[in-house]
């Protein structure tokens, strides 16, 4: 994989290496570019011995979590590790307002990431489509703190949002899925999801890795704060490490879901009611 930046493109000749060059107004300017490897097994780009991807990822949900999960709560030494928190303790501490960019099925995540970071870290929270955002004049502060959530990493309304912001002088934190894309790149701090490729069908396992990252950006936040008491601190904690195993439980039960699903086929319309964490869901 190679990144390119903006103003670049590739010129790819069949037998020589591709060159990647910077188009100016008059000259042409060859440059070099960090070629990176991409960790993708060929069983994650397959179905597995599944009927359909959809189901598969359902199937992998908790394996997801758990990969999200991995060295970032510690259960025994009662401490969730979030490097690009840590390192930058400042700026969520002093934050007086936090907005967060996203598009599509990022932005319902960034929506329950709002009563989240609301309620435990007191900080007020917006929540905007990138593709809105960029668009208009907005009102951004060097006090304030940017969270970009893509899953790709290269959402082009998200990127342009963030560039924004920058030049602000806002502190912008990513949370995406792919290493080393633009998002990454072009952010101060970060976390990754680590779900491992998208297949292009419904977003299920990038959701629910978001709000993984951004119930554990919560609780780290909180803490350093000291907006949540100690107590409450290590009981969250504790049943944030049994959220993977509680959804292999659901899984689990495919046949009592299969039941219902003969019931809801033939359901010509379905009410969805849902308040306070759920309603974003909605």
């Amino acid at each position: 994989m190679i990144y390119l930046e903006d103003e670049e493109t590739v010129i790819v000749c069949r037998h020589e290496c591709p060159k990647i060059v910077t188009i100016g107004n008059v000259n042409v300017i060859e440059k070099t570019h960090e070629i990176i490897q991409l960790e993708i097994s060929l069983n994650q780009l397959e179905k597995g011995g599944y009927p359909h991807f959809m189901l598969k990822k359902n199937f992998e949900r908790p394996r997801t979590l758990r990969d999200c999960m991995r060295g970032r709560i510690d259960v025994d030494c009662k401490h969730i590790v979030l490097s690009g928190i840590l390192d930058h303790k400042e700026p969520f501490c002093n934050a007086k307002r936090i907005i967060i960019l996203a598009c599509g099925t990022s932005w319902h995540a960034g929506r329950i990431g709002e009563y989240l970071l609301e309620e435990f870290c007191r900080i007020p929270v917006e929540v905007e489509y990138s593709s809105e955002f960029r668009h208009r004049n907005p009102v951004i502060y060097p006090d304030d703190v940017v969270i970009a959530i893509s899953q790709s990493g290269e959402t082009a309304d998200t990127l342009a949002a963030i560039n924004a912001a920058r030049e602000a002088g806002a502190f912008v934190y990513g949370i995406c899925n792919v290493v080393g894309s633009s998002i990454a790149r072009n952010t101060h701090s970060g976390s990754y999801t680590h779900v491992g490729p998208r297949n292009r069908r419904a977003s299920a396992k990038a959701f629910t890795a978001q709000l993984m990252v951004l119930a554990m950006m919560s609780l780290c936040i909180a803490r350093e704060k000291k907006t949540i008491s100690e107590n409450r601190f290590l009981k969250l904690l504790k049943e944030l490490n049994r959220i993977p195993d509680k959804v292999e439980r659901i899984i689990r039960a495919g046949e009592s879901i299969k039941t219902l699903l003969g019931i809801f086929t033939y359901a010509r319309n379905f009410i969805y009611p849902g308040r306070d964490y759920n309603y974003p869901v909605i």
